[in-house]
């Protein structure tokens, strides 16, 4: 038998059945075909808005924190008392100005960041404020260097993030794993229409 008979019956008729099996056949795999295309551009429009999101945090968060861990204005404690330089209270007014608009531009852009950051930030926030005596040193201590070695771990994972080392595998495994499920499913129409044919 060959592939033209498969279009007729015995009697000359077309065999409606056959040609409906091989032209959905066909249409599937038009069909997987596009949806391939398809998911390849979500694909590419998701890692471009995950890329400009971490673009973002790192710009408005995560390189402000890292580049200010030595500057001593911006992670100090809050005491009115204790000015920096000869004329303590103007310079202290100054070093408040400049402090509080960082502490605001990080509260502001703190959403960017995973939750164990934004824990840290906050927590370092409400240990700098002034008082709670030689305890609220101590706790201000270990909130900053918690929040520095937070912002650390953040900064390097990050790093991995733009360089593709984790995301572009996991999509890369989620989009095999879908076109084998897809082949799969055609394999098996195609075999079910072989079965009838014969």
């Amino acid at each position: 038998m060959n592939i033209p008979d498969t279009f007729y019956l015995n009697d000359g008729k077309w065999n409606w059945a056959a040609i409906s099996t091989i032209s959905n056949s066909f249409l599937v795999f038009v069909l997987v075909i596009v949806t391939l295309w398809y998911a390849r551009q979500v694909q590419k429009q998701t890692g471009f808005m995950k890329k400009d999101r971490i673009d973002k945090e790192i710009d408005k968060l995560v390189k402000k924190l890292y580049s200010k861990t030595e500057d001593d204005n911006i992670f100090r404690k809050e005491d009115p008392y204790n000015g920096i330089g000869d004329d303590k209270k103007y310079r202290y007014e100054i070093d408040k100005k400049e402090r509080y608009r960082f502490w605001d531009e990080i509260k502001q852009n703190k959403y960017l960041g995973p939750e164990y950051l934004r824990l840290e930030i906050d927590t370092y926030i409400k240990n700098s404020q002034y008082g709670g005596g030689h305890d609220g040193d101590k706790a201000h201590k270990a909130a900053k260097t918690k929040l520095l070695e937070v912002t650390k771990k953040r900064y390097l994972e990050l790093q991995d993030e733009l360089e593709g080392k984790t995301w572009i595998i996991k999509k890369c495994i989620e989009v095999k794993t879908w076109i084998i499920e897809k082949c799969s499913k055609v394999k098996t129409k195609l075999s079910l229409f072989r079965e009838k044919s014969s």
